[in-house]
């Protein structure tokens, strides 16, 4: 199926060089999904000089301390750190009993060029098309990338986790509508993407209707 004209698939970033805007240099360092929300509200609202300093922590003691309160607060945490000069092009957000967290990761290379990764909290096996890339992906580039990645059970990325919960049979597609959530400060046009990708996932996993009826 074509993609939407409204896409603009030719949009290529210059770089994957950190942002100027101070909330998403703020972000770029917490992995955890609830302090990241968390850090978002207080911020929109004003009030960040009040935010409890123990959410802004990056070593790691915060999530020992977060996840005693309730498993959602784990969602992202476990994640491996970013490493010097690399910036997260996409993440994933699941709404699993602890919140999984997916990344998409670029760094680059010395003798040039851009390695690219996907991480999860779980050191799991994430099959991509390739590893490194010349310069920054286009729009167009990025959503085939996605789509040419799979989980180590062969599901297809973006909805390879949908694609799996709906697999076991005890849910229907549209109880899944709000399972993967996806974003990125690099691509601003890929969460509309994405929605439009969920769209046609639903539509082909909802049950036939009964038109007939009765006997």
């Amino acid at each position: 199926m074509n993609i939407p004209p409204e896409f603009e698939l030719d949009f290529r970033p210059d770089s994957y060089r950190a942002s100027d805007d101070p909330l998403i240099a703020i972000l770029s360092g917490i992995k955890g999904t609830a302090r990241r929300a968390m850090i978002r509200d207080y911020w929109e609202a004003g009030r960040f000089d009040e935010l409890e300093p123990l959410l802004l922590d990056v070593t790691g003691d915060a999530n020992q301390s977060l996840g005693r309160i309730h498993p959602f607060f784990m969602g992202g945490e476990f994640l491996p750190d970013v490493a010097p000069g690399e910036a997260v092009l996409v993440r994933i957000e699941l709404q699993s009993t602890t919140h999984d967290v997916i990344e998409l990761r670029a760094r680059p290379l010395k003798h040039g060029g851009i390695r690219v990764r996907w991480v999860d909290e779980y050191e799991g096996e994430i099959k991509a098309p390739l590893d490194r890339i010349e310069r920054p992906f286009s729009f167009g580039e990025l959503t085939e990338f996605i789509e040419a990645t799979a989980t180590d059970y062969g599901q297809a990325f973006p909805l390879a986790y949908n694609d799996a919960n709906f697999a076991g049979g005890d849910l229907l597609a549209e109880e899944l509508r709000d399972f993967t959530s996806l974003h990125s400060d690099h691509y601003p046009q890929l969460s509309d993407w994405f929605l439009w990708k969920l769209e046609l996932w639903l539509e082909a996993n909802r049950p036939p209707s009964d038109e007939g009826g009765g006997e």
